[in-house]
């Protein structure tokens, strides 16, 4: 069970990229669920999905004892330079290498939607959480209020068919996070919608971001950098200012359920 060898191959492929540039497009996301769970001294998190350790970053500085698997092993190995206290693993969310109720947060942060079960996912991170923990959620809005939509559709079209695990954060939009926590019998609080603008200061800078994802490795691997690169940047052009810069303006919704 699982897709994290997959997974982990092809967000491994530009982790540095992904960590520099877009695993912060949703930072002010990471701050209201920060601010909406805090304070966190004396909690411990486990970041499911955890990337390069962002928000376990921003989570540690707020007093937190962060814990966090990925199947990148690229990005753990940048996660564990970030967040020198911090406890990463490579692993499969499917599959979580921790004891029941060993957190008091457990989050997937546009993660469970690239399981191969999404709600075995969900249920694996709800395991691992304390009695009176809570586990949170979070995913795209729909292509009506995410202007990447756009750009992660073009990226789509160029993956082979079938695609397996979903393409991009949209593929699971808010209406379908609220339906997997119901899947798990988890009763999740309100979607809460935050703006998550995604600005580039070039074309170089954007292509470094929106080509550093899973799907786009994909894409690449199998149409070739040159036409993933075109497709991109045609669907980003509305967004484009004189001076060259980027602004995709997008909304994401996360959703928090009490275990």
């Amino acid at each position: 069970m699982g897709t994290a060898t997959i997974q982990g191959q092809l967000w491994g492929a530009r982790a540095d990229d992904w960590a520099t540039i877009q695993e912060w497009a949703v930072r002010p996301a990471y701050d209201a669920i920060l601010d909406r769970l805090g304070p966190w001294h004396g909690k411990t998190l486990l970041d499911v999905g955890c990337g390069s350790g962002a928000f376990a970053s921003l989570a540690a500085a707020r007093g937190a004892r962060v814990a966090g698997v990925d199947a990148a092993p690229e990005l753990i190995d940048i996660a564990e330079r970030r967040v020198s206290t911090g406890a990463f693993r490579v692993g499969e969310m499917e599959n979580l290498p921790y004891a029941n109720s060993s957190f008091t947060v457990a989050c997937g942060l546009i993660s469970f939607q690239y399981a191969q079960d999404p709600t075995h996912a969900l249920l694996e991170t709800a395991r691992v959480v304390r009695p009176g923990g809570t586990v949170v959620g979070m995913a795209g809005g729909t292509g009506d209020e995410c202007e990447a939509a756009a750009c992660v559709e073009a990226i789509e079209a160029l993956l082979p068919a079938p695609v397996g695990p979903p393409a991009a954060p949209f593929s699971a939009d808010a209406e379908e996070l609220g339906k997997l926590f119901t899947s798990a019998g988890l009763t999740a609080g309100e979607l809460q919608a935050v703006a998550c603008p995604w600005y580039y200061p070039d074309e170089r800078t954007a292509l470094r971001g929106l080509l550093s994802t899973g799907p786009a490795v994909r894409a690449i691997g199998h149409s070739g950098e040159e036409a993933v690169a075109a497709a991109a940047l045609a669907a980003i052009a509305p967004y484009r200012f004189g001076n060259g810069s980027y602004l995709l303006r997008n909304t994401f919704y996360y959703t928090v359920a009490t275990v």
